[in-house]
């Protein structure tokens, strides 16, 4: 007899939930979303966290946060411009925007600001002193714009990502008062992409087929929301 524990059952049902609204080509979900704003053919501001002298936090292995927030940010934007996207990205270099973090954010919003998006996706790594704490996590504008945005990637990360690699599902979308995600008064969230204090997140975002799977359910996500 094979005992399924709850946690796994509800990473099942959030897997099948997900698998409903995207694998019979379906592209809509709950009608609270804040997706219908951002058709095909839109603008998509892309934010690769950190740079140059501002390296983000460090993997156990010595990996560079802003290293990694950029080939994902730079990836991921491919993958929304191979499906009609307009991306913006706010950096394509591994260099800050500014000689202070300060100067830096502010260049970044006047960036995601010009480029008047229809939404906003901010690229980053996680780090906690529990070196077992694994998975992606996705961040929003405190004020609740966003929200329903950033539950729906959550949910489908979960169900993909997540339980495919670290088992468990039950992560939820926090919200914060954070910079880049009220700079332009659209839907914007930031995407926490891994855990790099954990040796098996850092080692699967040091892959290229990771990273390819990562960003191609962010796009997926992206689009499945907005179309």
């Amino acid at each position: 007899m094979i005992f399924i524990g709850k946690r796994s059952v509800l990473c099942i049902v959030a897997a099948l939930a997900v698998l409903a609204l995207t694998g019979a080509g379906i592209f809509a979900v709950s009608a609270t979303v804040e997706a219908q704003i951002v058709p095909v053919g839109a603008v998509v501001a892309i934010d690769a966290g950190h740079g140059g002298y501002d390296g983000g936090v460090v993997g156990v292995s010595g990996t560079r946060e802003s290293e990694l927030n950029l080939a994902l940010a730079l990836l991921l934007g491919d993958l929304l411009k191979a499906r009609g996207v307009h991306v913006v990205y706010t950096r394509t270099t591994d260099e800050a925007l500014g000689d202070t973090k300060r100067d830096d954010m502010k260049a970044r919003a006047e960036i995601i600001r010009g480029s008047r998006p229809d939404c906003v996706i901010s690229l980053h790594l996680n780090s906690y002193p529990d070196k077992t704490r694994r998975g992606v996590q996705v961040f929003y504008d405190d004020t609740g714009r966003g929200g329903s945005f950033a539950s729906y990637m959550q949910e489908r990360l979960n169900a993909t990502i997540n339980y495919k690699y670290s088992k468990r599902c039950d992560l939820a979308p926090q919200a914060g008062d954070f910079y880049i995600t009220k700079c332009a008064g659209v839907p914007s969230v930031i995407i926490e992409c891994g855990f790099i204090s954990n040796a098996e997140d850092e080692s699967l975002l040091k892959s290229k087929a990771f990273r390819r799977e990562l960003c191609t359910e962010i796009a997926d996500a992206t689009l499945t929301a907005v179309s």
